[in-house]
């Protein structure tokens, strides 16, 4: 089945890790910012944009799949300041912003992830949100709690990473939900059961691979499985056409 990976991090993987993807099934992919030390300069998160937009792009195609790019301020990687962050941002041409979320709920945290909200409502610009492993219902509420106080469109965020715990209140307050399989994170297993109880309509898949150790394939095993239990169009809309339909993405 053909796939579409909501969220990964090219860059931690190689050309070949990239081609076996694509051979596998996955033919889309989102790439999202992040920067896995605190970058001292903004400058460090503008060229990190760039990277991602022009170069992983360009190795997706020689992989055999479509990479788009996502930039943002990762809750783990605020620089010192970041006004010029956002400008880049909003002149870049991305297909979404993220990852952008909460880790650990700091001030400046919140802070940036409301001016990177309030710039993506001005801008009509879809959203990854991230939520932690830590802490997540409580975390998963502040999110919710900033999203609402916004009055940020349902329609524009993925509120990614969600647990068994979580998955019910951000589908019911309207969020597309992030279904991200992956040691520390969701089983296949899981995601059966959240399709049996809520469908697929508010549904993505991602494996979040890149930087740590991951199963780059997990979207196409999780598909595989989904398929042999419930109907393919169904699993369809999963894999590959709800994420194509959010980010405006037409393969």
């Amino acid at each position: 089945m053909k796939c579409f990976d909501t969220h990964i991090h090219s860059e931690g993987r190689s050309i070949e890790d990239l081609t076996a993807m694509s051979n596998e099934g996955i033919k889309a992919a989102i790439t999202c910012a992040f920067y896995p030390i605190k970058p001292m300069y903004q400058e460090t998160l503008i060229d990190l944009f760039r990277k991602l937009i022009d170069f992983e792009s360009y190795r997706g195609k020689k992989a055999g799949m479509e990479i788009y790019a996502a930039v943002g301020i990762h809750p783990r990687c605020i620089p010192p300041s970041y006004n010029k962050v956002l400008d880049a941002m909003e002149s870049i041409d991305s297909v979404a912003f993220g990852e952008i979320g909460l880790e650990e709920v700091t001030k400046e945290e919140v802070e940036v992830f409301e001016g990177q909200l309030k710039l993506a409502k001005k801008i009509d610009k879809p959203c990854i949100i991230h939520t932690p492993r830590k802490n997540k219902l409580d975390v998963t509420m502040k999110i919710l709690e900033i999203l609402e106080k916004i009055g940020f469109p349902e329609s524009l965020a993925i509120v990614d990473h969600v647990s068994v715990e979580t998955v019910e209140i951000v589908v019911k307050r309207g969020y597309i939900a992030g279904l991200t399989v992956q040691p520390e994170k969701l089983k296949s297993d899981e995601v059966v059961l959240i399709v049996e109880n809520y469908g697929f309509e508010n549904f993505v898949l991602n494996s979040d691979t890149g930087f740590s150790e991951s199963d780059m394939f997990a979207v196409v095993k999780t598909a595989d499985i989904l398929a042999k239990k419930f109907n393919k169009k169904d699993v369809e809309k999963i894999a590959w056409s709800n994420g194509m339909k959010f980010f405006g993405i037409n393969l």
